[in-house]
Parts: structure tokens; C-alpha cells; sequence
């Protein structure tokens, strides 16, 4: 009697967990390269992504609070004038021949670029509030140096740091510098004509925080601006970007409201600039968008991995049971239980009785 098993063989399971295997790779592969592509995870968004800090935007100054000259602790205030009385009154202060002698010999630095001589900034005087009478030759004189500084010396000139104007106004100052930073308030105003020494037709004040000024400002006086250059305060759009090359010209004093309003004395660094220039806002590409396409790169050479690899199994399994080795291994019938009947043990005993009557029949042996 031979029994017949209705189980699959050894090469049919095989073959089976094989296709289960591919399935899965092949779905682990196209989840991959889906997130891949469309980025919309939070997980590989947060990973590869710095975390975007938003700076509340402080409001905008009433009108009410400008007429009764009530201001917070981080506001001051600038009033433009139509037209300059002042600046006449300076143009005879000024000091030809300290200004011829700038413009024929002026030393040079380190750069190659114009140092304020020395006849103009002996007169400049830190922590007092504003420009003083004695130091407007210097200021006019510096302002007309400033137009001179070329666009090639955003490059070369070395970059202005905040805390070293205010720690060391002495070993800075009439130093030229590139200055970059976001506008945070620009007020245009006019210049007397007649002034017959600078020429100088309209200037620039703004306020500009540096990567290292933290709370504090730098207050600037340009010549000129470009044209787009968005007003943050008259807008209400977000602060932009700014460079400028210009010189240093000392740590000022101005009146602000202090934290209690009661009023106190602030200091910042006056820089005297040729042209405030405008830098447009750069696409933020984050690092989970720049490397989107090598992950989606990568995702298809591992998935064209996997199925290179089941195929290569697929071949050497169709190759194999070709083979005479396969063909030893297969069982030759199946188990089953379909001839097989039920008989009594008298029936058996019955048949193996006759069995032998037949098989014998000359024995004598069974009657």
C-alpha cells in the first residue's frame, strides 16, 4: 500500500514565497520612491529641512502717537525736512583747503580704497547726540567719499560688524566697509543747493539691523538708494535686504523712550554710505527639495536592483528544472486515498483464504 500526500512539494513553496518576497520588495520600493518625489512627508520634511523660525512683525506706528511724541523703547523718530536751512549755514563752516588736501593725497589701506584723512575725523567726537557743528566739514567730507566707492569693493572690502563699532569706534573709523543688513525704516530727505561744497542734492536716512546687532539698529545716511528699493514702513511689506559700501564715521548718541518711557540716551554706529542697494528675496530651497531628486534617483536604481535580482532568480529557477536533478528531487506519484476501500478482518481473513486455495491447489493443506 502506498500512501499519496496532497501537499504541494518542496519547489512549488519555494517558488511561491519567492513571488511573496518580490511583492513586497516591489511595494517597500514604490512607497519609497513616492515619498521621494513628492516630498509631502513630515518625517524626511523635518529631517532634512531646517526649522522655519517666524518673526512677528511689531505694528505700525499710529499717527496719534507721532503727534504727541509718545514713543516705545525700540522706536525713535525721524522728521524729514523739504528744505535744509542748516546745511547753508554749514557750507561756510567747511574747510576748503582741509578738502582740497583730501581729494589730492588720500592714503590708501590695506583694500586699496580712500581713508578719511586724518585733518577730518580729529573733529568727530562719540556719544553725543547727533552730528555737532564742528564735525560737519568731516560728515560732508565723508558723504562725498562715499559716492566715489565703486560696486567692485562690495567684494573686497571687509564686512562691517556691529560689535566692533561699538567697542572700538577709534580703530574704525574713516575705514571703508561693506555693510549688509534688512531695512527697517528709510526717510528721504532734501538738501540745500547752495551748498557749495559736497553737492549733494538729497540724502537718505534709514535704520538697518545686521545679523549682529541683535535688538539694535545702525543708523545710515545715504546719498543715494535704488529705485525698487521697498519702504518696509510706508508699505507694510516685510524688510528687505540691503548692501552698501560706506565709511564709519562714529558711535552716535540718540534720545529713545527706554523700557520705562520716562526717556534715555541710546548709542549706535552713524555709517555714511554712497548707495543703499537693494538685494531681491532668494527662493528658499529647502534640504529636503535639493536632495528630492537623488533620493528619486536612488529609489529607481534600487528598485531596477530588486527586479533585476528576482529576475535573475526566475531564470535559474526555469533552468533548473530542466535539469535531471530537479526531475530526481519530484516525487514520481502523489499520495492518495482514492483506491483504498474498507474491509472487515473476517473479509480479510476470507480473501487471504482463498488466496491461498488458489495459489495452492495440490498442498492439501486447507479444506
Amino acid at each position: 500500500m502506498r500512501f499519496r500526500s496532497r501537499g504541494k512539494s518542496g519547489v512549488e513553496s519555494l517558488g511561491r514565497s519567492q513571488r511573496r518576497m518580490t511583492l513586497v520588495v516591489v511595494g517597500i520600493g514604490l512607497v519609497v520612491l513616492l515619498l521621494a518625489v513628492t516630498g509631502k512627508s513630515s518625517f524626511v520634511s523635518d529631517m532634512f529641512s531646517n526649522t522655519r523660525v517666524s518673526v512677528p512683525k511689531p505694528p505700525a506706528i499710529s499717527e496719534s502717537l507721532l503727534a504727541k511724541n509718545t514713543l516705545r523703547s525700540d522706536e525713535f523718530l525721524v522728521v524729514p525736512t523739504e528744505v535744509s536751512e542748516i546745511a547753508s549755514q554749514y557750507s561756510s563752516l567747511l574747510d576748503r583747503e582741509g578738502i582740497a588736501e583730501m581729494e589730492s593725497e588720500l592714503q590708501t589701506d590695506v583694500t586699496g580704497t580712500a581713508v578719511i584723512p586724518q585733518v577730518l575725523t580729529r573733529t568727530i567726537r562719540d556719544d553725543v547726540l547727533g552730528v555737532l557743528t564742528s564735525e560737519m566739514p568731516a560728515w560732508f567730507g565723508t558723504l562725498r567719499m562715499s559716492q566715489k566707492l565703486k560696486k567692485s569693493d562690495l567684494q573686497k572690502l571687509p564686512e562691517a560688524q556691529f560689535t566692533l563699532f561699538m567697542d572700538s569706534p577709534q580703530s574704525c573709523r574713516g575705514r571703508a566697509f561693506t555693510l549688509r543688513g534688512r531695512l527697517r525704516r528709510l526717510t528721504p530727505f532734501a538738501v540745500d543747493q547752495s551748498s557749495e561744497s559736497f553737492g549733494i542734492k538729497s540724502a537718505y536716512d534709514a535704520w538697518i539691523s545686521t545679523r549682529d546687532s541683535g535688538n539694535q539698529l545702525v543708523h545710515v545716511v545715504a546719498v543715494s538708494a535704488d529705485a525698487g528699493l521697498p519702504n518696509p514702513e510706508l508699505e507694510g511689506v516685510e524688510s528687505p535686504d540691503v548692501e552698501m559700501t560706506g565709511y564709519f564715521f562714529k558711535r552716535e548718541g540718540y534720545a529713545a523712550a527706554g523700557k520705562t518711557g520716562e526717556g534715555e540716551l541710546g548709542l549706535t554706529a552713524l555709517f555714511l554710505a554712497g548707495r543703499i542697494q537693494y538685494l531681491p528675496p532668494r527662493e528658499f530651497i529647502s534640504r529636503a527639495a535639493e536632495m528630492t531628486p537623488w533620493m528619486t534617483w536612488i529609489g529607481i536604481g534600487v528598485c531596477c536592483g530588486i527586479l533585476l535580482l528576482v529576475g535573475q532568480f526566475q531564470i535559474a529557477d526555469s533552468r533548473f528544472r530542466e535539469t535531471r536533478t530537479h526531475q530526481l528531487t519530484t516525487l514520481p506519484v502523489r499520495a492518495t486515498f482514492d483506491d483504498i476501500e474498507v474491509r472487515t478482518v473476517h473479509e480479510a481473513l476470507q480473501e487471504m483464504q482463498d488466496y491461498a486455495r488458489s495459489s495452492s491447489p495440490d498442498t492439501g493443506l486447507l479444506t
